[in-house]
């Protein structure tokens, strides 16, 4: 009997680790519906009143979805301002409801100083997302009651408890989001070179669209990066002495991520020449089988930091390191031998790193790292009306100014839908706005069909009880992974939360549809009319911010007296600009077509940056492999040259009449590498070959933008 006890409870404890553990979305979700149950069930089983069950629930979504800070004392300051504003604010739609011309200056104030605050910081990003919810939450059961303060109190009565759950969570496991941060971050590295695999091997044809998907993890493993930053800041100002060593270990991990990701971005050549032109197709094939074993391992690693495990490092690894080590010995002599060897000498880091890494993570000293704090905006720097969260502001504003018009005149019942969807499509850029509303409308109408079939097969109020817990569920858990279904399980739960109320579930959800539909379009029209923010107009700032990130990190390599914090943040900061860069490009792609001005040149001139990048980053790699000669020196200061005068150039400040020349001069740089290497016979010529072809190029294409 003892056995079976302990093998039920170690499975318990498995299912635990392998589910919950090693899934933050899942965690998430369950601390949702907990503490969903724990107010839902009470309240109709004690009260019999399943308006109080749902408006608790409501109040715990909306501070579950403006969760943002990961320190137990961070979160216990945000959850206490965002209980205050929820009160405040569900009393002001309460007290003015009745009042349309008064009602609408309370949307005005609210819809625009809140979406200003949250510019400030990222706890206030979270916390006036939530209490926008709690606004329109309000407006839909305003009429249900007449007694104006029963909303606000049920509202901060159901996010006072999920705060309760979150924080006590939190305080048990203190360290366990930056645990997640991590290795989230991990993951997103693993995806990237698994993916990256597939170029080895690979034609020009093939390359594209996996280019394309690379780009776009590029940008997740770069945001997650400095999320971590962020979160470090946080924990860094939050935790006492007693902590501080805890926190540094976290550091270090962070440190080793970034070190693992310029090894990953790193580029040797162009991979279809070495598809094309390596005689032993095997060794191409072995290079792209390691990378998968590497990204395996990756993932492993990233679990081990999620259950608390220790990493076991996969024996299929070093098997597959040591065949690629004995094809690569077999091509010595060929013309791509110094390349592949690179290569090699790159992933064999790779693998290292996973396999030492408590070694490695010994060596950090955290006293290198960028103490720079994390950016934060003024309120001076919001209210500008050049300021992007200014523009958002405004639209956000008008937006619902102009479904509460139609509300009024249409006489439209539970019309808050129509803000709430506006609300919720609403982005920054007119692209991402466009794909929020398909995938809005798209999954409530996948939702009411689900819905409305579920609702039949389970026609309880146990049942609805069931359907609603596990739809907010499923809810949450997709809801960073796949909007089209969070949009699904959102819609059945609303569905379910009508049903409970007089069963007018299947009623409601033709309006849902047409008011989702109304606000979704209005969103979108003013996105597209509304003082637009067309990508063609960002692209040129972007284009030689990049290039000058690029610059100062391409110097940060071959100076050397450049501090090793100054290195870090030269690093993150090419990155970050590469990608905001590439996800404007991606943005411009979606906009109208008379707004794509330059539209081949920008795609080029993107591409081109982030070969720059790549090329770059495998100089960096191998910075401390051989020094540098004086030629080299020199070599390398007239790329940084070139680089400087492309980037005024994209700026309107270069002397034009000097581009003719430096095109022809930089014609001769494959010469004179080619004696270089000859010369000193080291391998940092091949690096910095590459990083000189590109710079050219970005030199003959911006003559195309001048």
């Amino acid at each position: 009997m003892m056995s079976l006890i302990k093998e039920i409870k170690n499975s318990i404890i498995e299912v635990w680790i392998n589910i919950f553990w090693k899934s933050p979305n899942h965690l998430w979700a369950l601390k949702v519906s907990i503490s969903i149950a724990a107010l839902l069930v009470p309240s109709i089983l004690i009260f019999q009143d399943s308006f109080i069950a749902t408006t608790l629930a409501l109040g715990v979504v909306a501070m579950a979805l403006g969760e943002t800070d990961v320190h137990p004392r961070g979160r216990l300051k945000s959850a206490s301002i965002s209980l205050i504003l929820f009160f405040i604010t569900s009393s002001f739609v309460e007290l003015f409801f009745e009042t349309p011309v008064y009602f609408s200056l309370i949307i005005l104030c609210a819809a625009f100083s809140l979406t200003i605050a949250g510019g400030l910081n990222s706890r206030m990003q979270g916390v006036t997302f939530g209490t926008l919810l709690i606004f329109v939450y309000t407006m839909l059961g305003a009429d249900t009651t007449e007694i104006w303060i029963y909303q606000p109190i049920l509202y901060t009565i159901g996010a006072f408890a999920y705060s309760v759950v979150s924080i006590l969570l939190l305080y048990q496991k203190p360290y366990r989001l930056l645990k997640e941060q991590l290795a989230r971050g991990f993951h997103y590295l693993g995806e990237y070179i698994d993916l990256k695999a597939s170029l080895f091997p690979s034609d020009p044809q093939s390359q594209t669209p996996i280019r394309n998907q690379l780009a776009q993890k590029n940008i997740d493993l770069a945001q997650q990066i400095e999320s971590c930053k962020n979160n470090l800041y946080s924990y860094s100002q939050e935790s006492g002495e007693d902590c501080r060593s805890v926190v540094n270990e976290y550091y270090k991990k962070w440190f080793l991520l970034q070190e693992m990701q310029e090894r990953a971005i790193s580029s040797h050549e162009q991979y279809d020449l070495l598809s094309r032109e390596v005689k032993n197709i095997e060794l191409i094939e072995g290079y792209g089988q390691l990378m998968r074993e590497i990204a395996r391992a990756m993932h492993i690693y990233a679990d081990s930091l999620l259950t608390g495990q220790d990493y076991k490092h996969p024996l299929s690894l070093q098997w597959t390191l040591n065949a690629v080590q004995k094809m690569l010995e077999e091509e010595k002599g060929e013309p791509h031998y110094l390349t592949l060897s690179l290569l090699y000498r790159n992933l064999s880091g790779l693998e290292r790193n996973l396999r030492e890494e408590a070694t490695i993570i010994a060596q950090i000293d955290v006293t290198v790292f960028n103490s720079r704090k994390p950016e934060r905006n003024n309120l001076s720097a919001l209210i500008n009306p050049e300021h992007p969260r200014f523009k958002s502001a405004l639209r956000l504003t008008i937006s619902w100014l102009m479904g509460y018009l139609i509300i009024q005149l249409l006489h439209i019942d539970k019309g808050a839908w129509i803000l709430l969807t506006s609300l919720i499509v609403f982005q920054q850029t007119y692209s991402a706005t466009r794909m929020r509303l398909f995938k809005r409308v798209f999954g409530t109408l996948i939702g009411v069909i689900m819905g409305a079939t579920l609702s039949q097969l389970l026609p309880t109020i146990s049942g609805q009880i069931l359907l609603l817990i596990t739809s907010i569920y499923l809810f949450f858990y997709w809801l960073k992974k796949n909007y089209v279904v969070a949009a699904a399980f959102i819609t059945i739960y609303v569905l379910a939360s009508f049903n409970l109320n007089d069963s007018q579930g299947l009623i409601v959800m033709l309006p849902r549809i047409t008011d989702t539909l109304i606000g979704g379009i209005i969103a979108y029209l003013v996105v597209r009319f509304v003082w637009p923010d067309w990508q063609y107009k960002q692209l040129p700032k972007l284009m030689y911010n990049a290039v000058y990130k690029n610059k100062r990190y391409f110097e940060s390599i071959y100076k050397g007296s450049v501090s090793e914090e100054d290195y870090l943040h030269n690093r993150r900061t090419a990155y970050n600009a590469d990608n905001s860069l590439t996800a404007a490009w991606k943005g411009m792609r979606l906009e109208p077509r008379k707004t794509r001005v330059f539209q081949e040149s920008a795609f080029n001139l993107t591409n081109l940056n982030h070969a720059l990048l790549s090329y770059i980053s495998a100089f960096g790699v191998h910075k401390y492999t051989e020094k540098l000669t004086v030629e080299e020196q020199t070599f390398c200061e007239s790329v940084s040259y070139i680089l400087q005068f492309v980037v005024d150039l994209m700026k309107g400040d270069a002397d034009i009449s000097q581009l003719n020349g430096l095109i022809t001069s930089t014609a001769y740089w494959d010469e004179e590498l080619e004696k270089m290497q000859m010369k000193h016979e080291n391998k940092r010529a091949a690096l910095i070959y590459n990083i000189a072809h590109v710079t050219r190029q970005l030199l003959i294409e911006s003559k195309e933008i001048v």
